[in-house]
């Protein structure tokens, strides 16, 4: 297999900066399944690797308001505040 093809046609799918933000286990769904911050933004329709990148290039500050929006979004999670902070605090911290 050519391998730089493959980087061409995916260059998301191998970036390997994020790995830490997007494989972290943010809770379990209202199933009990666990939810990683990346099947999150990817339930949400987002791309992760592009919301990776983003949140990386704002501010600490800016980018910890704009995740905790999108974590308030996610139904299937439930947190208390608190807990939702700490985790949104979290994942920064793994990004800058």
């Amino acid at each position: 297999m050519d391998w730089s093809i493959m980087m061409e046609n995916y260059p998301n799918g191998l970036d390997t900066r994020y790995d830490r933000f997007l494989q972290t286990k943010i809770g379990a769904g209202l199933n009990g399944t666990p939810v990683t911050t990346l099947s999150m933004l990817a339930r949400l329709g987002l791309d992760p690797w592009q919301v990776a990148r983003d949140l990386s290039a704002m501010s600490k500050e800016t980018a910890w308001a704009k995740l905790e929006k999108v974590m308030i979004s996610f139904a299937d999670l439930t947190h208390s505040a608190k807990s939702r902070q700490n985790i949104v605090t979290g994942l920064i911290a793994s990004l800058h």
